[in-house]
């Protein structure tokens, strides 16, 4: 028997049309977001959840814009991937992140954690932040993690790996990662773990590891491998 092709074509792209009911549902321009695709819960489809970014740039289309931090938000919106109804915004139960862009998202379940980024004020703190879509009653958590952490970071990636161990890559260093309660992932204290000191996904920890970036993007597969692309180094290389 023939192995089965490594490459695959790609999907196409195609254009849906999102609508609206009231300009406060409106997500508007934005950039340095989050958009994340989260399962279906017993009373909805599968959603995409818009949080954070930035609706605000310095100069115009023909100079080169700088973001204005002063534009950073923490609006939700949901999208229903099914029904296309829409993107409307979610008002959460709960304490809600700080406005920030930059910052790092990633499903767990029917929840969306969000870590990091950068406001206003500087730096976002490195807390964790939990938006639970379990139910109708939409509320957020703050997860209280102990021990050292990450770091106040922005720029960097997470994802949820193995359905298990929650990492995060780059932002000013290499590797973190927790080891996550898929259920009750803001029920019980959070521990980080230093790369030194763990065998991410129990795979061989041997092997080139990725400089310290920001800006990439990183993707978890359902094997648990964690795939990472891209970026820029401490010296500004692409």
């Amino acid at each position: 028997m023939g192995s089965k092709p490594w490459l695959h074509p790609a999907p196409a792209y195609r254009t849906l049309e999102t609508y609206w009911s009231s300009d406060d549902d409106a997500p508007g321009s934005r950039c340095s977001h989050t958009l994340t695709a989260v399962a279906a819960t017993k009373s909805h489809g599968p959603r995409l959840i818009l949080f954070g970014g930035v609706t605000a740039i310095e100069g115009g289309a023909s100079s080169a814009p700088g973001i204005r931090l002063d534009g950073a938000t923490n609006s939700v919106h949901s999208y229903d991937v099914l029904l296309g109804n829409g993107l409307g915004r979610i008002q959460a139960a709960g304490e809600p992140p700080s406005p920030r862009a930059a910052h790092a998202a990633a499903a767990v379940g029917t929840m969306v954690v969000f870590q990091g980024g950068i406001g206003p004020a500087g730096h976002s703190t490195d807390d964790l932040f939990v938006l639970d879509l379990t139910t109708d009653k939409f509320k957020w958590h703050r997860v209280v993690v102990q021990g050292q952490g990450p770091g106040p970071r922005y720029g960097h990636v997470m994802d949820l790996v193995a359905q298990r161990y929650l990492v995060i890559v780059s932002g000013n260093d290499a590797f973190w990662r927790m080891d996550v309660d898929v259920k009750e992932l803001y029920l019980m204290p959070g521990f980080w773990t230093l790369p030194e000191t763990i065998c991410m996904a129990e795979a061989n920890p041997e092997g080139d590891r990725p400089s310290a970036r920001m800006y990439a993007t990183a993707s978890a597969r359902s094997d648990g491998m964690f795939l990472l692309c891209g970026g820029r180094d401490a010296s500004g290389t692409v």
